[in-house]
């Protein structure tokens, strides 16, 4: 998997948030996109409809850019949780934003802000676009990441999916991604 480190700063994500089970993330988050889209895409591009104050939030601050899986667990690393304690977890619940670097302004009610882990990222690229996201994901965790035990996540860490913006998500170009927090050494 192609990968960079990057560095982040002072970083803040703006975005719509939902309590999920672990146990259905895989169908639960998908769900929540697609509230994202009814919501937010659907009657501003498609519908052509004048954007309200929620839809203009998210526009302005490119909602939709990211994904990000937190929860309040204090010592707790919910990206490699499932591996590592699958069972530990699955009752449990995690915070999943869909969301967008927040530039300021105001935060409109259904909205929330999320500072983000500032320091050094690891940032992985898929291959194939959206259809090959699930399985590279999961492949990410059970077979990339402890193959590369240089890279170490660090404790009480956020997970950010990243998507390319205005692309066709259905091409097998589309560019997206993990990132993760590592931990200082």
């Amino acid at each position: 998997m192609k990968h960079e480190i990057i560095t982040l700063t002072d970083v803040t994500i703006i975005g719509m948030a939902k309590e999920i089970k672990f146990r259905e993330g895989q169908v639960e988050c998908p769900k929540f996109w697609a509230e994202y889209v009814e919501r937010i895409i659907k009657p501003v591009i498609f519908e052509k409809k004048a954007p309200d104050e929620f839809q203009k939030a998210a526009f302005e601050n490119g909602v939709g850019g990211f994904g990000l899986c937190t929860c309040d667990l204090p010592n707790h690393n919910c990206m490699t949780c499932a591996e590592v304690n699958f069972g530990g977890c699955l009752d449990r619940t995690f915070t999943y934003v869909i969301g967008g670097i927040y530039k300021g302004g105001d935060v409109p009610e259904g909205m929330k802000l999320f500072p983000i882990h500032s320091g050094r990222w690891l940032k992985i690229f898929f291959d194939g676009g959206m259809k090959a996201f699930q399985q590279q994901y999961q492949q990410f965790f059970k077979e990339w990441l402890p193959q590369h035990p240089e890279y170490q996540c660090a404790v009480n860490a956020q997970f950010l999916e990243w998507y390319e913006d205005g692309k066709d998500i259905e091409s097998p170009d589309y560019q997206c991604g993990v990132m993760m927090p590592l931990a200082e050494k």
